[in-house]
């Protein structure tokens, strides 16, 4: 789909690593102007040298925390700026944290989580994506296109039983909601709204969570893994590049038609009919 989004500028939140700077990749390499977003300006910089050599020209970034009000005004408005008005956003902020200078909550269970953390992870996972989109809805509304994107998890769906996940198994549904009642409020005016419903997918915070896992259950990295993708059907985790590959695709021309839905890219691992 190389240049099916020419003309196009997109801001990606959490787009410094991981799936964020993969979407920026792949969003960049189809012609857009993309602007990525991250709370840590070094690691910032070396994605923006990386989008450099893909889009010269075409590729900016802005520190900002995309959880807070001020941090995405402050981001809509760099943004506008650096690319002109905003076509594409992808919310893509994480929930909870287990960083020992983590700034979201901790994971945990019914009995061990604080109703401070519950208030933080709505904060990040859900009013930020509508800080978000009301931010560059009006403008998209008045030129007849749009792509909102929500970045979200198979927890939105089917809550994950095995895992301490009890914040995003309350917030992800709470925020695929939002993008569901959006998309009918917007999707007569052009502007699509839709949600990614992920499974594991390799990325250095994906490592990094399991190997927390498997201290915390006693076991080594190896045995959760292999316990935890005997139940995915491809045995396996997604790419980056594969997320990448189902945001562009709803970015395009091409998927005008599909709004309001969550899409799995799970590898099979959900069990939902419908």
């Amino acid at each position: 789909m190389s240049g099916s989004l020419h003309g196009k500028a997109a801001l990606i939140s959490g787009g410094s690593k991981g799936i964020g700077l993969a979407i920026a990749k792949r969003l960049a390499s189809d012609g857009a102007r993309v602007v990525i977003s991250a709370r840590t300006e070094a690691v910032l910089e070396q994605s923006l040298k990386l989008l450099e050599s893909i889009a010269p020209g075409r590729v900016f970034a802005v520190t900002a925390d995309m959880t807070d009000r001020q941090g995405i005004e402050r981001a809509v408005a760099a943004a506008r700026r650096a690319a002109g008005e905003i076509d594409i956003v992808v919310s893509n902020v994480i929930g909870h944290q287990i960083e020992p200078d983590r700034k979201g909550p901790p994971p945990g269970h019914f009995q061990t989580i604080a109703p401070k953390e519950i208030h933080a992870e709505f904060k990040q996972l859900v009013l930020s994506a509508w800080r978000l989109a009301f931010a560059v809805v009006p403008a998209m509304q008045k030129r007849g296109w749009g792509r909102i994107i929500n970045i979200a998890s198979g927890v939105a769906r089917e809550p994950a039983w095995e895992l301490p996940h009890l914040l995003p198994n309350m917030a992800r549904p709470a925020a695929a909601a939002l993008h569901r009642l959006m998309s009918r409020e917007l999707s007569a005016t052009g502007v699509t709204v839709n949600s990614i419903l992920t499974g594991s997918i390799a990325t250095e915070r994906n490592q990094q969570y399991f190997r927390w896992l498997s201290k915390e259950r006693g076991t080594t990295f190896e045995a959760l893994m292999s316990e935890y993708y005997a139940d995915v059907p491809m045995r396996r985790p997604g790419k980056p590049e594969e997320m990448a590959s189902a945001v562009a695709f709803l970015c395009s021309d091409a998927a005008g038609l599909i709004s309001g839905q969550g899409i799995p890219v799970t590898g099979g691992l959900m069990r939902h009919i419908y």
